[in-house]
């Protein structure tokens, strides 16, 4: 005997307000917090022009990755942050409207800001002890 078992044909939904969707990225929320990226990013991090999104840098960069971690492949996908009580847990991110505005300010630059930023994090989650086994 055989079954068909196809993702494609499974919906998962929820509608209740108390329910935390992506709750585990709590831990990695947390341990950004802890390595200072966001305010990091806002040091290290320069647009352009104030005018394509330059506020609050380090919090829309954060909201991408959570997104990201989230399974999120699109500039849309940041609104699983928002949904359900997320907001509570996640109070600083950003729609997807404001992340898509930001992204497009990027520029070959931005990218090697963002690199710099990456390496420097890395050194701090070593120096944290992560790097230990």
């Amino acid at each position: 005997m055989r079954s068909s078992h196809k993702l494609a044909r499974v919906e998962t939904t929820f509608d209740d307000d108390s329910v935390v969707p992506n709750g585990g990225l709590q831990a990695p929320a947390a341990l950004a917090q802890k390595l200072g990226i966001a305010e990091l990013i806002d040091q290290r991090v320069k647009l352009p022009a104030d005018e394509v999104g330059g506020a609050n840098v380090g919090v829309k960069a954060l909201t991408v990755i959570g997104a990201m971690l989230a399974g999120g492949d699109s500039i849309d996908d940041v609104a699983v942050l928002r949904a359900g009580a997320a907001a509570r847990v996640f109070t600083a991110t950003r729609a997807a409207s404001t992340i898509g505005v930001w992204l497009r300010g990027f520029i070959w630059a931005t990218v090697r800001m963002l690199d710099a930023v990456s390496r420097i994090v890395l050194a701090r989650a070593w120096a944290a002890g992560l790097g230990r086994t």
